[in-house]
């Protein structure tokens, strides 16, 4: 041994990174370590921006065909990291949407499931499939009209006709809205004409004669229209003049066209493809079964009862010439299918589209793809693995976790839960702030009898609601007949394990408030004006991965228009667009206004750089050279809300939103920060902010899901306070959530599934007052407290 090193800590020297204070960090190697601090600390920082990003470049210089890279990969802002391994990053900002992606794709099971199919029935019927004929993704098998997806678009008569309380005339049918002058409402203007219908007919006054011609009139007789185009330019056309629904069902032709998309799918929504019904693929496939089933109906299994089918199978070819390979392919989907049971994901199937899935429910089914890999010698990065998991669910993640460590890994966890971060090997907390004021370590635990903070519950005062919406008989997804009523003005809590039904309940109640009626349940009971929901979810914000904080918060036009009416900007002709991060004009060409460029590597995920033309200032030199109050436009996008308040105190809709911002704990954020940076819980607060800023004319329900996720004790007594002064205005707010102390804090009223999922679940096992619900021996948080 003499001469050996000994490499036990991974060390970081002088880390300054963002706000990070140069710092020195110790991380044991084979070991599980957790960095924890308020949001903004310097977490991300830490291990994405400089372990993680070190590690992939020091990978990519070790790689052939990626020279170009390896010469503008920038080095983390680091004195030198020691013994560095390579990492692989496992979080919940897992920017899959293709739609084609599943569960069983991402897992590799659907290839042992494909193949155990083609082995049986070749072995069977005598042919000679391949494994890929039985794939939705080869174009000889999947579903023609579908293409594969099992859905497809369709016209949505709520879109199109939102509200019957409204006339013809102002809009009522939505695609007929619009200018007087326009297209569509020209097209409606002579429909009524041919056939004597009243522009000034309320929808629900119009009998099923008029309805019929205003939605499905189908004619090939021209009609000349005159009309103007949205430049202002008048033009004569003659057209078939088409009801609504049939104008939008030969546009539906050409969806695969994005202009066409782009400018209809607002009055569409998905819905099983009427063609394949949703198994994606041609008969021919779904012909052959094994064990009674086709490869659709397996596939469309939650967990337990695949085990099942697999157990029966095995039982079926035990004595075949074929044994020993169908064995080989069971074996292989069983240990996949355990894990994620062990993971409580087991109410999934592996036909669930990834795009489909939670941040929580990708990063399990990700770790569970880790626990079948056969590498040793890696960093696994986990981003909060605990957030969406009820307390219950909390020791399969640390089981998963340890598991990956056995294996001769090395896992860094970023995590605020308390029973998941007394499980550590050793603890780092940054803080003591989050933003400028940031960025030190300020404890270093490694105890391993770390001390458990006993969980102390602070209950609200109740108070009787006066006025309820009730929902009877819900039937969707997993809830069958369940009666439910949510109290108005007042914070209701939704709780129970994953899977049980909680987000499956909240779209019920949005589409059943937003509709003003029944939908998915048998009556909708709704006595007061409240009819607007805000669902203020943890997706990421913005329409493109181009969008910013500025741009989400709409505060970015009214800032571009002042500093288009500095003196500067008026002596050099620039207008509000020549600040615009869109359009061409004052913004860099080479990154179009972003400031970083897109590398892509072979073998490794896509890595941005700073833009080399522009050096990440977004702009061209001479629209710098504008300034408003001694701020250039990059400074005002690089710079924190909290800095901006002194700038625009005088600016209302813009201070307003900003000061938002601020009291929910994101005044460390930057207005030109990108939405795909941000994480989930960020998001969440960003649009909870931009809804609070914006000034409201009436009452609405806020739904929240998961809002203390990522957050630290100091964020969600912030969070606490925005919420209770919602409710003090008369806001009515529901959230989804499992937080136990945050719940007997906020909630006046508790709905809670219990512990079964899936199709065991979807019942609600007990309500009522928060303490009465967790002393409830039927309830999920029952022995807990």
């Amino acid at each position: 041994m003499n001469g050996v090193v000994k490499r036990d800590n991974i060390i970081i020297k002088d880390a300054f990174e963002n706000n990070l204070k140069h710092i020195n960090v110790e991380i044991p190697i084979d070991k599980f370590t957790c960095v924890t601090g308020v949001s903004g600390c310097g977490k991300s920082s830490l291990i994405y921006d400089i372990l993680y990003a070190e590690s992939q470049r020091e990978l990519l210089e070790n790689l052939s065909g990626n020279m170009f890279a390896q010469k503008i990969m920038n080095k983390a802002l680091v004195g030198s990291i020691e013994n560095l391994r390579p990492a692989l990053n496992v979080s919940q900002n897992y920017y899959n949407s293709n739609p084609r992606s599943t569960i069983g794709t991402l897992s590799d099971s659907s290839h042992y499931l494909r193949t155990l199919f083609a082995l049986i029935t070749n072995y069977r019927e005598g042919l000679t499939l391949k494994e890929s004929f039985f794939s939705s993704n080869d174009p000889t098998s999947c579903c023609k009209k579908c293409k594969g997806l099992g859905e497809e678009y369709a016209v949505s008569m709520d879109r199109l006709i939102p509200d019957d309380e409204k006339t013809l005339r102002s809009g009522a049918i939505s695609y007929f809205k619009g200018k007087e002058t326009s297209e569509e409402y020209q097209t409606l203007v002579v429909l009524c004409s041919l056939h004597n219908i009243d522009l000034d007919k309320k929808v629900r006054e119009l009998n099923d004669e008029e309805k019929e011609i205003l939605l499905y009139r189908d004619s090939s007789e021209l009609i000349q229209l005159k009309f103007k185009t949205p430049k202002g330019r008048t033009k004569h056309r003659s057209i078939e003049v088409k009801g609504a629904v049939r104008e939008l069902e030969d546009k539906l032709r050409d969806i695969d066209t994005p202009s066409v998309f782009a400018n209809i799918s607002k009055y569409l929504t998905k819905q099983v493809c009427s063609r394949c019904q949703g198994t994606r693929l041609e008969d021919k496939v779904l012909e052959h079964s094994v064990c009674e089933e086709n490869i659709s109906n397996v596939e469309n299994m939650p967990m337990n009862e695949l085990n099942k089918w697999i157990e029966k199978v095995k039982h079926e070819y035990v004595q075949s010439n074929v044994h020993e390979q169908v064995n080989q392919m069971l074996n292989q989907i069983f240990i996949r299918t355990n894990n994620m049971i062990a993971m409580n994901i087991g109410y999934l199937s592996l036909n669930r589209s990834i795009p489909s899935l939670s941040g929580g429910e990708v990063q399990r089914v990700r770790i569970c793809k880790q626990l079948n890999c056969a590498l040793s010698g890696l960093v696994y990065i986990l981003d909060e693995p605990c957030r969406g998991l009820h307390p219950r669910n909390i020791i399969s993640i640390i089981d998963a976790t340890k598991d990956l460590v056995a294996k001769g890994n090395t896992v860094i966890a970023i995590e605020h839960n308390r029973k998941y971060i007394s499980e550590a090997d050793k603890v780092i907390e940054l803080g003591p702030v989050g933003g400028p004021k940031g960025g030190y370590v300020i404890n270093e635990d490694v105890n391993q009898e770390r001390k458990k903070t006993e969980i102390i519950l602070n209950f609200k005062s109740p108070k009787a609601p006066k006025n309820w919406i009730r929902f009877e008989k819900i039937n969707f997804r997993n809830i069958v007949d369940q009666d439910v009523e949510i109290p108005l003005k007042k914070i209701t809590c939704i709780t129970g394990v994953s899977g049980s039904g909680k987000s499956t309940l909240v779209s019920v109640i949005e589409d059943c408030v937003s509709s003003g009626k029944a939908v998915k349940c048998h009556k909708f009971t709704n006595t007061t004006k409240v009819n607007t929901v805000d669902y203020v979810n943890q997706k990421p914000i913005g329409k493109t991965s181009r969008s910013t904080v500025a741009s989400y918060l709409d505060v970015f036009d009214n800032i571009r228009q002042l500093f288009s009416l500095t003196e500067s900007a008026k002596i050099n002709g620039f207008t509000a667009s020549d600040f615009s991060l869109n359009v061409p004009g004052g913004r860099c060409e080479s990154c179009q206004g972003t400031g970083f460029q897109k590398i892509e590597l072979n073998y490794l995920p896509d890595s941005y750089i700073e833009c080399t033309e522009c050096g990440g200032r977004r702009y061209h030199e001479d629209v710098l050279l504008v300034k408003y109050k001694d701020k250039t436009i990059n400074d005002i996008l690089n710079a924190s809300v909290s800095e901006l308040f002194e700038v625009f105190n005088d600016v209302i809709p813009v201070y307003s939103k900003l000061k938002c911002v601020d009291e929910i704990g994101l005044g460390y954020i930057s207005l030109g920060q990108m939405s795909m940076q941000l994480s989930g819980g960020e998001a969440q607060r960003i649009k909870l902010a931009k809804s609070l800023g914006t000034p409201m004319k009436k009452k609405k329900i806020y739904i929240l899901d998961e809002p203390t996720s990522g957050l630290n004790t100091q964020d969600i007594e912030l969070l606490e306070k925005v919420l209770l002064k919602l409710e003090e205005q008369g806001e009515t707010i529901i959230i989804i959530e499992h937080n136990i102390e945050f719940i007997a804090k906020i909630s006046d009223y508790l709905l809670d599934f219990g512990i079964k999922s899936g199709d065991l679940g979807g019942k609600i096992v007990s309500k009522g007052l928060p303490e009465n619900v967790f002393r409830d021996p039927q309830s999920s948080w029952y022995g807990l407290v």
